[in-house]
């Protein structure tokens, strides 16, 4: 029994110091909005990101007998055409707002002299508040279909960074730029009179990143142009770049009874990035859809319930067990049949609330709105970095 104890914990050492890095991963809104819980739930085009079995959950009437017996809405297909997310670090964004509203002229002013900048204390001390401070605005764009068994998607996200710094002599100013595209498709299969499903995907991601510097004029005689201009660049260093991750995943679902489903999924498997081994991400977890509040009629309804334990391989920071653990509750409802339906989901991602809300209408425009945060210190509750998205998607 000791030597096992032993054995087993000279594995785990091993295991985190091959593993030491985390793959970039698509937003997986719907799950994400319910507490980053529904790696059990998804039966629509998040499958491909989250879970490949739950691809075998799409489909008409009569092609999964669990959830067509209690009365549970289901697609067909889902197909997205493009879908444009957009995270503008709000509490930041108003903050550098009021501080170039104030001094823009100081600034134009400084063309000819930068070194009126250092005159100008009050400038100074504000700047202060921004000195090192990175100022991220976050885009993503995602596409893709995903039919009963089959899935593919493509998405990006890059993340610009403006970071302010008070400078020796004059203020300067440096964009960094972090751009990722994934390439994906995944299948699935479902066995014992459809209770189990399992899943398979692949994965191909590349990442990119570029910076540069500026005195705060330059900056201001660059405009937005600045940013675009480094985007530009690291979409380039991409289509040259050797070092694409590949990495698979597997997924599967099991119903224990048709409303309570188990799942669980290991994603990433075998990915090298940046010359580093990526760290699996294995999360298990469970569904529950009442029956009494589904409704696949006319006026449909889905309401789901979920908890899931999140990346349990991932220990980096030594974050406390419970940190991983989430849960969380999503419905949708039709408003208008063929017209308009809302969703609403909610829960806690790591013990901090999640929120999303959607419409989708005539099943083309859908616009959503999302916050969730991230745990970005040393230790579980040290520093909550609060994201706020909006996405519009064109879809079918």
């Amino acid at each position: 029994m000791r030597s096992n104890r032993l054995g087993l914990s000279v594995l785990l050492v091993a295991t985190s110091l091959v593993w030491a890095a985390r793959a970039p991963v698509d937003r997986s809104w719907r799950s994400l909005g319910m507490g980053s819980a529904g790696v059990a739930s998804v039966d629509d085009l998040d499958a491909v990101h989250l879970n490949p079995a739950g691809l075998a959950l799409i489909g008409t009437k009569g092609t999964c007998k669990p959830l067509d017996t209690i009365g549970y809405p289901r697609d067909s297909y889902d197909i997205a055409l493009l879908k444009l997310g957009v995270d503008p670090s709000l509490d930041n964004f108003w903050s550098l707002l009021h501080f170039w509203d104030r001094y823009h002229k100081t600034i134009d002013s400084a063309k000819q002299d930068p070194l009126k900048l250092v005159e100008n204390q009050k400038l100074l001390d504000d700047l202060y508040r921004f000195d090192r401070k990175p100022l991220p605005v976050n885009v993503s764009l995602d596409a893709g279909a995903a039919f009963q068994n089959w899935g593919g998607a493509v998405w990006s996200q890059s993340e610009a960074a403006l970071q302010l710094d008070h400078g020796s002599i004059t203020p300067k100013a440096s964009i960094d730029v972090t751009t990722t595209w994934a390439v994906e498709a995944a299948t699935a299969q479902a066995f014992l009179d459809n209770r189990l499903s399992l899943g398979f995907g692949y994965r191909v991601v590349a990442r990119s990143k570029e910076s540069r510097e500026y005195d705060v004029v330059e900056l201001k005689s660059e405009g937005s142009s600045a940013p675009v201009k480094i985007l530009r660049s690291t979409t380039s260093k991409l289509r040259k770049s050797s070092d694409w991750g590949h990495g698979f995943d597997l997924g599967a679902l099991w119903f224990q009874t048709p409303a309570l489903r188990l799942g669980g999924s290991f994603r990433d498997v075998g990915m090298k990035l940046d010359d580093q081994l990526v760290t699996p991400n294995l999360s298990l977890g469970a569904a529950w859809s009442p029956k009494v509040l589904q409704t696949n009629g006319t006026w449909s309804r889905r309401v789901n319930f979920g908890v899931a334990l999140e990346d349990l391989l991932y220990d980096t920071l030594g974050y406390k067990p419970l940190s991983k653990f989430n849960f969380g509750f999503e419905a949708s409802q039709t408003l208008v049949p063929k017209v308009l339906k809302m969703g609403i989901s909610g829960g806690l991602k790591g013990g901090y609330p999640s929120f999303l809300v959607s419409t989708t209408l005539l099943r083309f425009l859908q616009l959503e709105f999302l916050t969730y945060a991230e745990e970005t210190g040393y230790f579980t509750g040290d520093r909550e970095s609060r994201i706020w998205m909006g996405r519009m998607g064109f879809g079918l």
